[in-house]
């Protein structure tokens, strides 16, 4: 069964045509890489794909429902209790540490939040720095915090825009470590955009964005 599917997405920006009549499916539990250089639609797609921005044409299907359809508050919702985004940036809010910033979006949800973070911070690798400000976290260590953030409601979804861009060596491995084992473990679909050849290590279904149009590797 299909989990998520793109039909016909195309995308302007005034005259320019970013995204030309892309379609993809995924089951649950796949994990899915979309390469390309910077600037080639990667960030736009994605953005589509989570119903922060909307696609010109075309629709979004996530377990039936089509995302495009519905208005801001309704996609503001359902991206909070379905879908978990990890940026390029970590865009972790300075004025809260770590354990709050994990904590947000189980709170926006209504949940309990005390245990999940608690699981979070163990799973993660963070105890140490759970009452740490962002500011004073390596960069390895804000991709993890904001990770654990995207995956605090459990969504079903989880995508990623060049997670790894600003990362070493040692700090990729990390990340695509956690990525394989939450695609492992949670059954959850994954779908990451980066053009850092250290994310082929992944084994990912691979796509490249090219001209408007995604082609399968």
């Amino acid at each position: 069964m299909v989990h998520l599917e793109l039909r016909n997405i195309k995308k302007f920006y005034g005259s320019k045509k970013i995204l030309d009549g892309i379609s993809l499916g995924a089951k649950r539990g796949d994990m899915i890489l979309i390469e390309g250089p910077s600037g080639i639609g990667k960030t736009t797609l994605l953005n589509i794909i989570t119903g922060i921005d909307l696609p010109d044409e075309g629709d979004v299907i996530i377990d039936d429902k089509n995302i495009v359809t519905m208005n801001e508050d309704q996609r503001a919702k359902y991206r909070l209790m379905k879908i978990g985004i990890v940026f390029q940036q970590s865009n972790l809010i300075e004025d809260l540490n770590v354990e709050e910033n994990i904590a947000l979006p189980l709170k926006l949800a209504g949940k309990k939040w005390k245990d999940r973070v608690d699981e979070l911070l163990r799973y993660l690798n963070l105890e140490h720095v759970r009452h740490q400000f962002p500011n004073s976290l390596s960069g390895g260590e804000q991709q993890r915090v904001a990770i654990a953030r995207a995956i605090a409601n459990k969504p079903e979804i989880l995508v990623a825009d060049e997670p790894t861009s600003n990362l070493d060596d040692e700090n990729t491995e990390k990340i695509v470590e956690m990525f394989r084992d939450i695609n492992r473990t949670m059954n959850t679909t994954i779908v990451i955009a980066s053009h850092d050849p250290r994310m082929e290590s992944l084994n990912a279904k691979r796509y490249v964005l090219k001209e408007g149009k995604l082609y399968e590797r």
